[in-house]
């Protein structure tokens, strides 16, 4: 019975180590580390998490500090969203209609957007590391994002991409999946899509319903496989 009850321990240690590894940001594109840094862009730090967050004396952003940030975001009002007459969920404080007037000042997407704006420099931290002060700013290759992850593309900004920072309320769209306090999804898919809280309301989709940003497990940083369209499906109802 104990060799049994041993046996059962050190799978469950196994697996849960399997887990944590799966959600690993070391060497994913994300990790811009000198050492095992896993894309395109290395700073000259062999910290991972530094790029974005900082222990002590964070940036504080709209009066919170949290997640403990350690870099600043471009301005809300500094982008375009998409925006169609047939989006039935919107950019008004009631999750109605309405265009886009940009980000909302809180919106957790404006946290992407400190790297992908394309603007912004990768190096741009305000604690930089013990192990290199002075020259995290200097990126390998070009120190702003560039090609496809640069989301905010000339003109076009972010109005070529899938809509974010729009309130979700049920039954304004008969196509999409049933919202609840914080998260969204259809039958499709076991773990829902989570949702947050922005200005313009508490059910907001952004940039991190759709993407996990420290788990490249499913690639691209997707919260689920785009196999067989699962993710679109975990919203759209089709």
């Amino acid at each position: 019975m104990k060799k049994v009850l041993a046996t059962i321990a050190v799978v469950s240690l196994m697996a849960a180590a399997t887990t944590v590894s799966a959600m690993s940001i070391v060497g994913t594109k994300h990790d811009l580390s000198s050492t095992t840094g896993g894309g395109t862009y290395k700073g000259s730090t062999t910290q991972i998490c530094v790029f974005c967050h900082t222990p002590h004396n964070a940036v504080g952003v709209n009066g919170s500090f949290y997640p403990l940030w350690n870099r600043s975001n471009p301005a809300a009002s500094g982008f375009k969203l998409y925006s169609s007459g047939g989006m039935q969920n919107g950019y008004l404080t009631n999750g109605q209609g309405g265009a886009s007037t940009g980000f909302t000042a809180d919106s957790v997407s404006l946290y992407c957007m400190s790297c992908h704006d394309g603007a912004t420099t990768l190096g741009a931290v305000k604690n930089p590391p013990l192990d290199s002060p002075a020259s995290i700013t200097t990126i390998s290759g070009t120190n702003t994002i560039t090609s496809s992850a640069n989301l905010n593309d000339a003109s076009n900004s972010l109005m070529n991409d899938h809509p974010v920072n729009f309130n979700l309320t049920n039954g304004a769209d008969p196509a999409i999946g049933t919202v609840t306090t914080n998260t969204v999804g259809t039958a499709s898919i076991t773990n829902k899509l989570p949702l947050y809280k922005s200005q313009r309301g508490n059910t907001s989709l952004e940039c991190a319903s759709c993407h996990a940003v420290h788990d490249n497990a499913e690639g691209m940083f997707l919260r689920t496989t785009m196999n067989g369209s699962l993710l679109c499906l975990g919203c759209h109802i089709k």
